[in-house]
């Protein structure tokens, strides 16, 4: 086996022919030899087994043994507090888990242990178990309850994303966002299996105090095994407990994950995701195009009415016009006729008014002799007495 560190190859058969001088080789001090060795062994791996033993320290962290199935082989193991409880699984004897983590000695005790930085179940039946527990307590919380959901804000721009940035999710999601002025906060993240959950939760909280009105997390279908991290208890919290409305696009066949459970708003892809935020915008849309055609058509009806009214007013006019000529005309003939039968015109030209009484006399029958009489001329009134009748 050879470890490398800064060029040097321990163990390793030298290259090439002897060299002619014997160089000395150096020798490591235990210390140095365990951080040489801590070094060659930090590549990360995914090992399988039995939990044969579980102790939880008073600080946090756990402490177990795992053995193979069918090989004698044990090995130490130590995951430490805070990636226990992201794992969200209570570790007991008889399990059978993935451990991902690399391998350390230990240099104070000199004991060689695997350092596990996530957990999770083997088998898709242990997986299902733990995801229809999980999801019973938080349905005892509430945690889905339709009352608890917060609606959309409407004509949202200011949108926040985490997903990976590589692959298809991304690109179908922002491609199918309409030409509304959206401003996208992408965080990157991994989102496949156990191992996601700590990048989804650091990627979230990056997100909180941000200037976005809603939070979208995204990413395609998958197996039970792959959506792990959005079946996770701490990850289903900060989506339930996220300052804006979320909205879930996590692909999915039989079980729902968790955390589109939780959202606010579930769709089973990237672009019906994208299609949701869309939809305040249309129907906005729709509107003012509906209300446009409403005023053209107010404009269109006015232009009709004014020229109904135009016409109307005009033959309005004309016939008051001909109205009042024909009164005029009227008016004129009228004065003249009474300027013709004027009694004055007629006394000016020598005529008189007799009045008996005060009542005009238009006949002699009726008078008498010695009766009296009024004489009305254009300049004065002259008395007189019947003295005979003819």
């Amino acid at each position: 086996m050879a470890i490398k560190n800064n060029n040097l190859n321990l163990f390793a058969e030298p290259e090439g022919p002897a060299p002619k001088k014997k160089k000395e080789e150096r020798v490591f001090s235990v210390a140095e030899f365990i951080e040489v060795l801590n070094v060659g062994l930090k590549q990360e791996v995914r090992i399988t087994g039995e939990v044969s033993q579980v102790q939880r320290a008073a600080s946090g962290h756990v402490y177990f043994t795992v053995k193979d199935a069918k090989e004698d082989a044990v090995m130490n193991c130590v995951i430490w507090k805070f990636n226990y409880q992201q794992c969200g699984i209570d570790m007991q004897v008889g399990m059978e888990l993935i451990l991902t983590g690399n391998p350390q000695v230990y240099a104070p005790t000199g004991r060689f242990s695997f350092v596990a930085r996530t957990i999770e179940f083997k088998g898709e039946g242990a997986l299902k178990k733990a995801y229809d527990e999980l999801k019973k307590k938080l349905a005892a919380e509430g945690v889905f309850a339709p009352e608890r959901k917060r609606p959309l804000p409407e004509l949202a721009r200011k949108i926040g994303v985490v997903t990976s940035k590589e692959g298809a999710v991304i690109h179908d999601f922002i491609n199918n966002l309409g030409k509304f002025g959206y401003e996208v906060m992408l965080v990157d993240s991994r989102v496949e299996g156990q191992q996601a959950v700590s990048p989804l939760v650091d990627a979230i909280r990056t997100l909180r105090g941000k200037d976005i009105e809603v939070l979208v997390v995204i990413r395609g279908g998958g197996s039970l095994e792959s959506l792990q991290a959005f079946n996770n208890e701490m990850l289903v919290r900060e989506l339930v407990t996220f300052p804006v409305p979320v909205i879930a696009g996590i692909g999915h066949d039989q079980d729902v994950p968790l955390a589109a459970l939780a959202a606010d708003f579930m769709t089973s892809t990237p672009t019906a995701a994208a299609n949701l935020l869309n939809r305040s915008w249309e129907e906005a849309y729709a509107k003012v195009r509906q209300f446009a055609a409403i005023v053209g058509r107010v404009e269109d009806a006015l232009r009709r009415a004014k020229v109904d009214i135009d016409f109307a007013l005009r033959s309005v006019i004309e016939r008051t016009a001909d109205a009042l000529r024909r009164a005029q005309e009227r008016l004129t003939n009228a004065e003249r006729v009474m300027r013709v039968n004027d009694p004055a015109r007629q006394l000016k030209l020598g005529y008189s008014i007799v009045r008996e009484r005060g009542k005009v006399v238009k006949s002699v029958r009726g008078l008498k002799v010695g009766g009296a009489l009024s004489l009305q001329f254009s300049d004065g009134v002259a008395e007189s007495t019947i003295i005979a009748l003819e």
